[in-house]
């Protein structure tokens, strides 16, 4: 009164497994658990980052206030780009003034 033996043998049911295993991991979508564990970038190069970040808002800036038509030239508009484009160079200065440690030994 057993149950009935879907396979012939040990052999059968576990290619039969490995099949099952497969097929389901080609309709999954990929697990990207690699991607997770990258090292962030180091403290030096996320300062340069920022510095070019903002070193490229300043000359967006710059450009928008250039282009601006003479009709806008004395409005409040103008005014607060240039006093936008006067504290980004002071951020940028002030980017460009940090030195930070090496670390490890390597000052």
């Amino acid at each position: 009164m057993g149950r009935k033996r879907v396979y012939e043998n040990d052999a059968e049911r576990k290619r039969a497994y490995r099949l099952r295993l497969l097929s389901a991991q080609t309709q999954r979508a990929p697990v990207r658990t690699l991607l997770s564990k990258r090292r962030p970038p180091s403290r030096p190069k996320r300062l340069e980052s920022a510095l070019a970040e903002v070193q490229a808002l300043q000359q967006e800036y710059e450009e928008w206030l250039a282009a601006l038509p003479e009709s806008f030239q004395e409005s409040s508009l103008a005014e607060r780009l240039q006093e936008t484009v006067d504290q980004l160079a002071q951020a940028a200065d002030l980017l460009t003034g940090i030195d930070p440690p090496k670390g490890f030994g390597r000052d």
